[in-house]
């Protein structure tokens, strides 16, 4: 037992931090194996959708530490998700501990093409092809644009 205690003694500061990437890499893998796609949108899902949508809205002077907040968020969020499972099967509410993020997708359902908006849109004649390069034109000439307005303000300050 002396033994025992004499390696705790020595090498705690190791199987702690081995302990701590054993469990991150176990988060990893955990989302890492649940589905991405899911009509019901269960599971991990709902954070990520958080997570992408907050990360846009970060202004460009503050991107660093806006982005880290938020994926700490995302962080915490998915482990609340874990959490729930936990709670979930020890209430028997599921087969499970991971059943509400480890499980068989239901596919989204495709898009109704006798929807009014879609028959307008075959109406016209557009293809998904062609409304693509019209955005991208659009956002070139955008792009081009915001170039000149630049100059105009940087050949104003000059003066």
């Amino acid at each position: 037992m002396k033994k025992f205690w004499a390696f705790l003694k020595n090498y705690w500061f190791g199987l702690l931090m081995s302990f701590v990437l054993l469990m991150g890499f176990l988060f990893f893998l955990l989302i890492m194996l649940s589905p991405r796609y899911d009509a019901q949108k269960r599971g991990f899902i709902p954070c990520t959708e958080n997570l992408v949508q907050n990360l846009a809205q970060c202004a460009p002077t503050e991107k660093y530490t806006c982005g880290i907040k938020h994926i700490l968020a995302n962080t915490w969020c998915d482990i609340k998700v874990i959490a729930t499972g936990w709670k979930n099967w020890g209430q028997g509410k599921q087969a499970t501990p991971w059943s509400n993020y480890i499980f068989e997708p239901e596919p989204i359902t495709p898009i109704d093409e006798n929807d009014e908006f879609y028959a307008d849109y075959k109406a016209r004649g557009l293809t998904a092809r062609q409304d693509m390069q019209n955005l991208i034109k659009m956002g070139e000439a955008l792009d081009q644009q915001v170039a000149a307005i630049k100059k105009e303000k940087e050949d104003e300050e000059k003066r």
